[in-house]
């Protein structure tokens, strides 16, 4: 079971149909939010992407269980930081489709696979997007966003490439795993929330698909790493996605 998701802060690692509703440049990158619908609602989706013309690998960035409540300037934080490095940033509200503030246990118990259904859409959104290079996109989630960036790329051949982090497999694809892109595993040894076994779990299902995942377990940390362990993560993350997409 996933433990005490509601209850997350999103860790300092990540500090160091569709119209726009806002645009911004921060630091050279072109911010903006717009939006899809999903089961009838309508998800927004914020951009983040290089500031020159070009046509550019997406990554999709997905939240954790604190949603816009908790954590949202550090994942903001990570997307600039991959747009920063030459890919488009796409983090998907999947909240939106069930009015969610912060999840919980039972409600991720109960909208996790409409969840999963909201990135799937998501995804077939940000693929027409004209600023999306063709080929392989890319997908990054923390927490809950790590159960459901391995979901995807479970599911969906159009991501080439995932990272996740203090996430693992959901039980129901526990020996369903369809496929496995290039992985990046990277959890506490004594995360208390979301135990550490579904680490080596979601490693012996994608070594049961003859993939190799590239894993890091932090030895005397938690789900929230220290600085030092949050910023390697961080620092792993971008450094795996950017050679697998090669902007």
């Amino acid at each position: 079971m996933i433990k005490h998701l509601g209850n997350l802060a999103l860790l300092s690692a990540l500090l160091t149909a569709a119209s726009c509703t806002h645009s911004a440049r921060v630091s050279g990158i072109r911010e903006s939010k717009t939006s899809y619908l999903s089961g009838g609602k309508k998800i927004v989706v914020e951009t983040f992407l290089p500031a020159d013309a070009n046509r550019h690998p997406a990554v999709v960035v997905l939240y954790g269980s604190g949603g816009l409540v908790h954590g949202k300037g550090d994942m903001d934080a990570f997307a600039r930081q991959l747009a920063q490095r030459g890919m488009g940033a796409y983090m998907i509200h999947y909240f939106d489709r069930t009015g969610t503030l912060i999840a919980g246990d039972k409600s991720i118990a109960a909208d996790s696979e409409v969840w999963q259904a909201t990135v799937k859409d998501g995804i077939d959104f940000i693929s027409q997007q004209p600023q999306v290079r063709p080929g392989p996109m890319g997908a990054f989630g923390y927490s809950l966003g790590a159960f459901l960036t391995v979901g995807a790329a479970s599911a969906d051949s159009r991501i080439g490439v995932a990272a996740e982090l203090s996430g693992g497999l959901f039980d129901r694809l526990n020996g369903h795993m369809q496929r496995c892109p290039p992985l990046l595993i990277l959890h506490g040894r004594n995360d208390q929330r979301v135990n550490p076994k579904y680490a080596d779990q979601l490693q012996q299902a994608a070594e049961r698909l003859h993939a190799q995942p590239v894993v890091h377990l932090y030895p005397g940390e938690g789900h929230a790493l220290s600085k030092p362990a949050a910023a390697d993560a961080s620092s792993r993350a971008l450094n795996f996605l950017q050679q697998h997409l090669k902007p």
